[in-house]
């Protein structure tokens, strides 16, 4: 998955701590942050159809949203018609968090990929919330701390690799996030299309399919149901290994 990060997040961790009291020398001894059910007291439910375009690029938005199910992209739309996909968002994560508190406007659009239910907290609420507890704050730096180290971790894995490593990558990674054993193998329980791989790898769907048809070649995917199935996770492994040669 490729990840970016916005400028705003590094100017992000300032802001909050100016906002909590004792930001910057608490003893921070909270070691968990919220759960869905916290969040839900704070912000509201909304659900959302398949398709629904939640944010456009430049728009600030009016609220940070945590994913209580469904699956959320983040996008960019290119000049020849193409997307390319930075984040892909389900269940937990959170975004627009660095956005709302800074007033800033998005640097991507945001849709949903299937019908789904966001928590949606507006900025006032969030910052009653971080005065009164500060696993709020937990949750927040939880959540950019990990897309600044994705995003480090993505920069340096697919650098120089071809269209068909990077897309052993992504299969590896959707079979541990969702993946479920079927017949000795590991189904996806996810729909992948051609133009989502493609957007995700940051290729053109052309050079999805063959990279795609590559593998299927080799017997180590195939589609069941309309569903993409790993035959083999080790297989998958060794091959990406080969190819790195």
């Amino acid at each position: 998955m490729i990840t970016k990060i916005s400028g705003d997040d590094v100017h992000f961790w300032n802001t909050i701590q100016e906002t909590i009291p004792g930001g910057k020398s608490g003893s921070g001894s909270e070691e968990h942050g919220l759960t869905l059910e916290d969040w839900e007291r704070i912000g509201e439910v909304k659900t959302f159809p398949k398709n629904h375009k939640l944010i456009s690029a430049d728009e600030v938005p009016k609220c940070l949203y945590i994913v209580k199910k469904g699956l959320i992209a983040g996008y960019e739309e290119l000049a020849n018609g193409n997307e390319l996909i930075y984040y892909l968002m389900d269940r937990n994560a959170m975004f627009m968090e660095a956005n709302i508190l800074l007033s800033r406007p998005a640097m991507v659009n945001f849709r949903t990929l299937e019908p789904s239910e966001l928590i949606c907290v507006k900025k006032d609420a969030l910052i009653k919330a971080l005065e009164e507890d500060r696993r709020v704050f937990f949750s927040m730096f939880s959540s950019v701390s990990n897309k600044f180290l994705v995003a480090m971790d993505e920069l340096r894995g697919s650098r120089g690799h071809s269209a068909e490593w990077m897309l052993c990558h992504l299969l590896l990674e959707f079979c541990e996030r969702y993946g479920v054993a079927y017949d000795g193998k590991v189904l996806i329980s996810k729909s992948v299309s051609f133009q989502m791989l493609a957007g995700l790898l940051g290729v053109n769907r052309v050079t999805a399919v063959r990279a795609m048809h590559s593998l299927r070649d080799l017997g180590l995917v195939e589609r069941i149901n309309g569903f993409l199935c790993v035959r083999s996770t080790e297989a998958l492994k060794r091959h990406q290994e080969l190819l790195e040669g």
